[in-house]
């Protein structure tokens, strides 16, 4: 009966027909007769949000009373309350609300709360999920790079003649900012024919010899093999067709990253045969033509995806339809690989086992060394391990004098790519070897080679390759808080800067970054000469102005325990004893030191570390931000990582998601995207 009532009271909320029918046995709030969800909301935040009060521009009065007043579905964008819900939603979600100094809910209340705004305000259902829109990507310059080399197999250094892609929620996945203009239309053209032109040089037949010296039958080197797949041209005429065929078909569905109508393989072979019978035509120069036609499509240049149909029963309602396996495959591929599907991936997609067969092939790219490109892509965007080796420092300054030459040599390119090397092969190592997420902030490992370990003052290690090492547990170096890649990437040319590691640390590591600044903020004021005053006294002067308070008691004492340690990531020696590098995060949680608050964040706010990782990941395999729907997703990707910790786990969730696995579906589902128009040969 219980059951009943429950879940007649939740699908009666979920059509919006009344807000006035929450009860709190339904609710799980039977403990507290009075505490329905909006009742709960104005005793907890009241006192700053309703009855005229708006801190932070939210005033919950008026929205409760527009909930009773005019119910209504609230998920739609013209809804002008949406916007300050989603913010009551995010500060509930992250306990940054009410202020720690402030009585809280306990924890299932705060949980009836987080549910009542996303299911009950703004429409999230976990039975229909909604696994978010898809927007054509086009493949960002990495991994149109890497899909060159694995699909021709020729060694192609053309990453450096692409311009850089524009960034969105900060990776340049993002489908909404991989647009395509003029410039780089030319620069694609002109690739797909410098490749083209490297694959008849390299494409001449040879006689290969087995291990004994006997020669082999005619083939193509090795490198090339890929596209050649069906070996060189027959002598017999009768069979070289069918060859041209096989081996234009085979280079097309790999292209394209899923089988292809015979159309397209027409077109194309029709292309071959023009250049081979043309003046000085070969047979590879004809498959030459095809490569450019290929490289220059739509098809390739753009991750085409389509929707598996969903089973007949369920195709009037479902809100949610998988991608087909060749999609699928794809989505996989770019997001542990940065490229194509190699030939296991296609086979399984196309055999309609790869879905079931996902776990073993989540191991096996992971430990397969081309999940390097995930790793240097993904990490060095979320933590800006990209940014070490770029940028400019005033060395003076920052260690007060010495010889310049000296210090920029000392701080040269191959001790900053240690740094950015030290953070990414430890996520590696964590990811491949069922390790704990937050030995990324607590762990006593870490990757040194002579050259860093010298500079942060780590005796006993010699040469020039990055190693694991074990810290002491003394020793001032030990998570991503005191690695120099962090420290480098969050300072001034000049100094330290609390503002800027404050906020790395709240958007990176706890998932709750502070609003944008309002405008006209004033810049710090730089230590006059001659004063005393320290990098804390000057952030406290700084937020006494009431523009700057509210966001700095956020970013400022995380940032400040960090002081320790000067702008290019060395430890100040003595002067960081007399360093006051205490604080308080805004959720109560007290620390001395950087240890400590890498400490806190892998304990009482592990969760909040848990969620961050899951959204940056998968933000990055999405190719797009994450929106309030995502919530279910997130929070069962979450609960797995709460129960094992393991880093991997993660990666798994990402890629078992409804968001990765499934799209919403189209008026009229298909297995295959029609073939597009042809222009000027281009298939």
């Amino acid at each position: 009966m219980v059951t009943t009532v429950r879940s007649t009271v939740h699908h009666i909320l979920c059509a919006g027909l009344t807000i006035a029918l929450l009860m709190p046995a339904a609710l799980g709030l039977a403990d507290d007769a009075d505490s329905t969800p909006a009742t709960l909301l104005r005793q907890q935040c009241g006192d700053c949000h309703c009855d005229g009060a708006a801190e932070g521009g939210v005033e919950l009065g008026g929205l409760l009373d527009r909930l009773t007043d005019a119910p209504r579905p609230q998920a739609t964008g013209a809804d002008p309350d949406r916007a300050a819900w989603l913010a009551v939603w995010r500060n509930l979600r992250a306990e940054t609300m009410p202020p720690a100094d402030a009585p809280h809910p306990t924890p299932p209340k705060r949980k009836t709360l987080v549910q009542f705004v996303e299911r009950d305000v703004l429409g999230v259902d976990p039975a229909r999920p909604d696994p978010g829109s898809i927007v054509l990507r086009r493949l960002n310059r990495v991994e149109y790079a890497n899909t060159l080399q694995d699909l021709t197999g020729l060694e192609l250094n053309i990453l450096d003649t692409l311009p850089a892609d524009d960034t969105g929620y900060g990776f340049d996945t993002i489908g909404d900012v991989l647009s395509m203009s003029p410039l780089l239309v030319e620069k694609y053209l002109a690739t797909a024919t410098v490749v083209a032109e490297k694959l008849v040089t390299v494409a001449v037949p040879v006689i290969d010899r087995d291990r004994s010296g006997q020669p082999l039958p005619l083939d193509y080197p090795k490198s090339v093999r890929r596209v050649f797949a069906a070996g060189p041209r027959p002598d017999d005429k009768s069979l070289q067709a069918e060859h041209l065929a096989t081996t234009v078909r085979h280079l097309a569905e790999r292209a394209f990253r899923r089988p292809v109508d015979q159309a397209t393989v027409d077109r194309l072979v029709s292309l071959a045969q023009a250049t081979d019978d043309a003046v000085g035509g070969t047979f590879e120069t004809g498959v030459a033509a095809v490569l450019t036609a290929v490289l220059s499509s739509p098809r390739f240049l753009f991750r085409v995806e389509a929707e598996a149909a969903p089973a007949e029963e369920d195709a009037a309602l479902s809100s949610a339809v998988p991608v087909d396996e060749f999609s699928l495959a794809s989505r996989l591929s770019y997001f542990l690989w940065s490229s194509m599907p190699d030939d296991t991936l296609f086979e399984l997609a196309q055999a309609g086992r790869l879905r079931a067969e996902l776990p073993q092939q989540i191991d096996r790219m992971i430990a397969d060394r081309r999940s390097d490109a995930f790793v240097g892509n993904f990490v060095g965007q979320w933590l800006q391990t990209r940014d070490v080796e770029g940028l400019a420092f005033d060395f003076l300054a920052i260690v007060g004098g010495g010889d310049r030459k000296a210090l920029e040599k000392m701080f040269g390119g191959s001790l900053r790519r240690a740094m950015r090397q030290e953070t990414e092969h430890l996520f590696a190592h964590l990811l491949r070897n069922d390790l704990p997420a937050t030995d990324l902030l607590v762990g006593h490992d870490t990757f040194l080679n002579a050259e860093l370990a010298a500079f942060y003052g780590i005796p006993g290690i010699e040469g020039k390759q990055m190693r694991l090492v074990t810290l002491d547990p003394s020793s001032h170096r030990g998570g991503l808080l005191t690695q120099a890649s962090v420290l480098v990437v969050t300072s001034n040319p000049s100094r330290t800067s609390p503002v800027k590691r404050g906020l790395f640390i709240l958007d990176n590591l706890l998932g709750t970054p502070a609003p944008p600044p309002p405008p006209n903020v004033p810049p710090l004021k730089e230590e006059p000469a001659g004063s005393t005053l320290g990098m804390r006294e000057l952030m406290e002067l700084h937020r006494r102005d009431a523009l700057c308070s509210s966001c700095h008691a956020r970013m400022d004492p995380l940032g400040l325990t960090l002081e320790q340690y000067n702008a290019i990531g060395q430890w100040r020696g003595d002067e960081a004893k007399s360093l006051d590098t205490s604080g308080r995060l805004i959720t109560g949680e007290s620390f001395a030191n950087a240890g400590e608050l890498a400490a806190v964040i892998a304990g009482p706010r592990r969760r909040d570390f848990h969620r961050c990782i899951t959204e940056k990941l998968l933000t990055y395999a999405l190719g797009r931000g994450l929106e309030f729907f995502d919530a279910p997703a997130v929070d069962t990707i979450v609960d797995g990582l709460e129960e094992d910790g393991r880093l991997v786990t993660a990666v798994r969730g990402v890629v078992n998601s409804v968001p990765f696995q499934m799209r919403r579906p189209t008026a009229t589902p298909t297995i295959a995207p029609p073939p597009p128009t042809v222009v000027e040969g281009t298939p």
